[in-house]
């Protein structure tokens, strides 16, 4: 009798961190999805979400303590195209994702996992199970394993699916706080624009630790940056960084965003902790990351010939101002056909591309470029920043810069059309045509044709939209231009 009781106990021990009400984290971010763990680059809810999805965000699941498993959508959820819904919108919650089926729930802490079993049984977002996002509600999983993380003293729960591209993340938060008597904050600094000598160790002094010195030092764990780890209580803390001790240290003057409010004449950083964090890594001595000033340009001249036009504005875009279409627009003060931009940006590896009107117009890449990267099946310009630098020009959708002069010579009449092209591209001359070849921007060899006569018609149908380069060879020289694929 002894040994079936401990085997009836075990579960519910085994799940005891876990068990209780939680609903999805009511801030930005709570949802989010990127091609790495982690990472939710590619979309997160943004503040505004929560009360666009406000009926996604009051649904509850409940773990309970005999490992059944409860989800509380109250009449009203989320629903999207593929539950027959013509767009995202508040709705009923549909079957099987309506909790009609029973379900039950293990949370691992050993492996970290959390597993839901019953068709339709789900956290975050219904249509992600393991290693794929379902289309219809008749692909629905009977079982979902979740890579599951407890933080802020058993407070947060955040789950991570691989869905086959990348990974979805959810933070759910309980719904009857844990009293917690301290969270860990995480100190960031980057000390890469400081004068100084660091050997002696940069050190986190504030009053949580009595102003002491050099009782917390930091550690260098990348280039630049310093980090430490605290237990701390809730409540207001002031802090600031130092270097050997306190032989040199932060120095404001209490205009600072990050400044705390008590008028006391001292300038410190400033934090309420409210649950574990990682701070953000600053500047020494500032608010702000550390950048690092990168000149872009980019040459739109292949770009106007073949057909585009840069009235709208050329923009830069990346990871680095979130994809945001016109906040960073570029210049052509020569009139010369290149436009450049000077960017600050933090230390690091970036993906970006060039743009016309925001994102009315992209630039495209087939992959396997040497100046790009592809990653969760989008394929941009790809770089690493480590300090102030001007970058080369690049031509538009090219890795290098645009040929000069390519359209000059044409002694012997010839045509190219039409341009810009969809099926048929046809070449003629007044005299015999020896070769047509078709190059793209990057120098790839596309298409070669022997002639032998004053006219041929290469098929295009096949290639890839895009700017491209002919080159026609006749007994008066070779001629070279720029034809648009569509």
């Amino acid at each position: 009798m002894k040994k079936l009781l401990l085997f009836l106990l075990l579960p519910m021990a085994f799940n005891a961190q876990v068990v209780g009400t939680w609903k999805l984290a009511n801030q930005a971010g709570a949802l989010g999805v990127g091609p790495n763990l982690g990472d939710i680059s590619w979309w997160s809810n943004s503040v505004g979400d929560l009360a666009t999805r406000a009926c996604l965000f009051d649904d509850s699941i409940t773990l309970n303590a005999n490992g059944n498993f409860q989800h509380y959508m109250d009449g009203q959820t989320w629903l999207e195209p593929w539950q027959g819904v013509p767009a995202e919108t508040c709705g009923p919650p549909v079957a099987p994702h309506d909790a009609s089926n029973f379900a039950t729930y293990s949370y691992d802490a050993t492996n970290n996992t959390l597993s839901v079993y019953g068709l339709g049984a789900h956290m975050g977002l219904a249509k992600v199970i393991n290693g794929a996002e379902i289309n219809t509600p008749a692909n629905a999983a009977d079982t979902i394993v979740y890579m599951a993380a407890i933080s802020n003293g058993g407070n947060t729960l955040t789950l991570d699916i691989n869905f086959g591209p990348g990974y979805w993340r959810f933070v759910y938060e309980r719904t009857q706080l844990i009293p917690v008597a301290n969270y860990n904050v995480t100190f960031q600094v980057d000390m890469a624009q400081y004068g100084g000598n660091t050997a002696n160790g940069v050190f986190v002094n504030g009053n949580f630790n009595g102003w002491c010195g050099g009782c917390n030092p930091m550690t260098n764990t990348t280039g630049s940056i310093w980090e430490v780890t605290l237990p701390l209580p809730p409540g207001a803390i002031e802090y600031k960084f130092t270097v050997d001790g306190w032989n040199d240290q932060e120095n404001f003057t209490g205009t600072e965003a990050c400044i705390d409010p008590i008028n006391d004449g001292f300038f410190n950083r400033y934090h309420v902790v409210a649950g574990d964090v990682t701070l953000d890594p600053v500047c020494f001595n500032s608010c702000d990351i550390c950048t690092n000033d990168i000149t872009f340009r980019v040459n739109m001249n292949d770009f106007v010939n073949g057909g585009g036009s840069t009235a709208p504005g050329v923009f830069l875009n990346g990871t680095f101002n979130g994809w945001c279409g016109s906040c960073t627009p570029m210049t052509d003060i020569d009139m010369d056909g290149v436009w450049e931009v000077v960017a600050p940006i933090a230390a690091g590896n970036i993906e970006y591309k060039f743009t016309v009107d925001g994102w009315s117009v992209s630039e495209q890449f087939a992959g396997g470029e040497p100046c790009t990267i592809t990653s969760g099946g989008f394929t941009n310009r790809a770089g690493t920043v480590t300090s102030d630098s001007t970058l080369a020009v690049v031509c538009w959708e090219s890795c290098v810069d645009c040929p000069a002069g390519i359209d000059v010579l044409n002694e012997n009449g010839i045509v190219i059309a039409p341009n810009p092209a969809t099926t048929a591209l046809n070449v003629s001359a007044k005299s015999e045509i020896q070769s047509v070849v078709i190059y793209d921007l990057n120098g790839r060899l596309i298409q070669s044709v022997a002639v032998n006569g004053v006219s041929t018609s290469l098929n295009v149908s096949s290639m890839n939209k895009g700017l491209y380069l002919v080159s026609v060879t006749s007994n008066k020289g070779v001629y070279t231009k720029r034809v648009i694929v569509e």
